[in-house]
């Protein structure tokens, strides 16, 4: 009798502490139950297909990935949007999205298994490497394209110095051509002079 009192008091108990659970403000967030027991070989399926290179397998992998977070984000397919979202080898690579999902599940890591873990971790780990390449591809795009700006004005100066030189030698050439012309004049005037006498 005593023990099932014990019992029953137990089970009131935990009654209590599961309604007070249940206002925690934490289970108010988007990511609130615990990922599913699941194994890493389905994580590792559907990166599989996603970087298989079939469009086939990658929309259809795609497609069920969003799904999934868009009806029910719990954990689990949050992290499996992530890891999709953060495969660069498809056309729905999304780093920034990737980041911000993958660094939202490692909020939470109790709701993780360590295989869940260690998959958000890399997947972060791959977003992270990609971001800071697409910084470094646009600064040195950036910088190619003001030394090509640069090139083209310095192109530019010294075609507008050599027309201004030749303009020059041009008006010079004219003006010589045109004292040849006045010796030559002279030189006519006084042969014909030196003839009359």
């Amino acid at each position: 009798m005593r023990e099932r009192a014990a019992l029953v008091a137990l089970w009131i108990a935990l009654a209590g502490l599961g309604g007070c659970v249940s206002d925690a403000p934490w289970q108010t967030r988007k990511i609130s139950e615990p990922s599913q027991p699941s194994h890493a070989s389905q994580y590792l399926e559907l990166l599989g297909n996603i970087a298989s290179g079939d469009p086939t397998l990658q929309a259809d992998a795609y497609y069920d990935a969003e799904q999934a977070y868009v009806s029910n984000p719990n954990v689990a397919n949050t992290l499996a949007y992530g890891l999709v979202l953060a495969t660069p080898s498809h056309p729905s690579n999304n780093a920034a999205e990737a980041r911000s999902l993958l660094v939202q599940v490692l909020a939470e890591p109790a709701l993780l298994t360590p295989d869940e873990r260690n998959l958000a971790r890399i997947g972060l780990n791959v977003v992270q490497a990609q971001l800071l390449l697409e910084t470094g591809r646009a600064q040195t795009q950036e910088q190619l394209s003001a030394v090509l700006a640069q090139e083209r004005r310095n192109h530019a100066q010294q075609i507008a110095a050599q027309q201004a030189e030749i303009a020059t030698l041009q008006k010079a050439l004219a003006e010589a051509e045109s004292k040849l012309d006045a010796v030559a004049t002279i030189e006519r005037s006084l042969e014909e002079a030196d003839r009359g006498n």
